[in-house]
């Protein structure tokens, strides 16, 4: 049965060790990183600009 606890691991294969879930982790981590930079970038493009 799978749970919200545990969905972020569902990807993995049955006996994966310490190893293959810290690079799991760290590489889904990463994409969360990127994909949020991405969307701070697309919301305001152009940030240094000044309105008047």
């Amino acid at each position: 049965m799978q749970t919200e606890e545990a969905d972020h691991l569902a990807e993995l294969s049955d006996g994966a060790g310490c190893t293959e879930i810290w690079e799991h982790l760290s590489e889904r981590r990463e994409a969360e990183e990127a994909a949020a930079e991405d969307e701070a970038a697309t919301e305001s493009p152009d940030a240094t600009a000044h309105q008047d």
